[in-house]
């Protein structure tokens, strides 16, 4: 598998992703303590609380019952099974930091609400992935959808998140959404097209400056392969580790573990410990990189000017880093 290192960055702080399965702004799937491979699809219950958290998973007891929407929970470890038989498992094998991790069905709005929120803006972080059947589905093509690109790599397919936010559960807040690609392949060089295969950073910065507690996020993908009844890509995607703080007030935003210097045709980082360093452009692809060391000298004289991300992974711990090339 192809692996995209994707990090969408809407803040100009430098972030220390450090999480704790403990902090009751972590949404980690573990609480509900599923052994390995197996799910939870709301069968028994339809709602699950983690934090301040709560989600809902619908199921329909029609034809012998079958998860119908909403959130499941799952600890499934399939990545290779790519039908519907499959539908729990991530494209990774696992979750983000532990077994756990969820499932969305959205091919309409699945909502997690976040209750009692303060009086101030609001900082929203997570991971998302492909499950392991809509990656295969979207990569080779199945008898109900597409493959994406088509037979010659060349049509424009995309399949996307698009998150929205809610001050209640009917007034959603005006232009307040944000769209992250679990697919694109409307590059004009097709070897910049992807499917997303790893767990990857997303910045819900976006999340709003709120007048009242109890609020909801909603999460739906929308993909370029529709037709009668809707988008044919399988509507499932994996989240994990979904947290939310305080905007200025949150205590993994620590200091830069990290020095950037920015030179003529390189940007030079330095870290406190052995590290591996990767260079984005703002539509999340990875320009250059290195592994090696505490120094890492990333050439940029083939990059016009312009704003990029440098990431660092170190100690267990991951940092980002808006930095401009004049």
């Amino acid at each position: 598998m192809k692996h995209l290192y994707i990090l969408t960055i809407l803040s100009l702080l430098t972030l220390t992703l450090t999480l704790s399965a403990q902090m009751p702004n972590l949404l980690t799937f573990d609480s509900v303590g599923l052994p390995l491979d197996t799910f939870w699809n709301g069968q028994d219950t339809n709602l699950y609380k983690e934090g301040k958290f709560t989600l809902e998973a619908k199921y329909d007891t029609s034809f012998g019952g079958y998860w119908s929407s909403g959130i499941a929970i799952s600890t499934m470890r399939d990545d290779s099974t790519g039908d519907f038989t499959n539908l729990h498992s991530s494209v990774t094998g696992g979750g983000h930091n532990s077994d756990a991790y969820g499932v969305v069905s959205a091919a309409q709005e699945a909502e997690i609400h976040v209750g009692q929120l303060f009086y101030w803006p609001v900082w929203m972080e997570g991971f998302v992935t492909n499950t392991t059947y809509a990656y295969t589905s979207m990569s080779e093509g199945d008898q109900f959808a597409k493959k994406f690109g088509g037979a010659s790599g060349d049509d424009p397919d995309y399949f996307f998140i698009r998150f929205r936010f809610y001050y209640d559960s009917s007034a959603t807040i005006e232009d307040s959404h944000f769209d992250f690609y679990l697919a694109d392949f409307r590059f004009e060089d097709n070897a910049q097209d992807y499917i997303v295969d790893d767990w990857v950073y997303v910045d819900l910065n976006d999340y709003p400056n709120y007048e009242h507690p109890g609020y909801m996020m909603s999460m739906q993908v929308y993909s370029s392969d529709t037709g009668q009844f809707g988008i044919n890509t399988p509507a499932y995607f994996c989240i994990d580790d979904l947290r939310w703080d305080m905007a200025g007030g949150v205590e993994d935003r620590t200091q830069e573990t990290f020095v950037i210097q920015v030179k003529e045709d390189a940007f030079q980082v330095e870290t406190v410990s052995r590290s591996s360093v990767r260079l984005l452009d703002m539509q999340g692809r990875m320009l250059v990189s290195s592994d090696q060391g505490t120094t890492h000298t990333l050439q940029t004289h083939s990059l016009p000017q312009g704003i990029y991300v440098v990431v660092v992974k170190e100690e267990g711990s991951t940092s980002a880093q808006k930095v401009v090339r004049w």
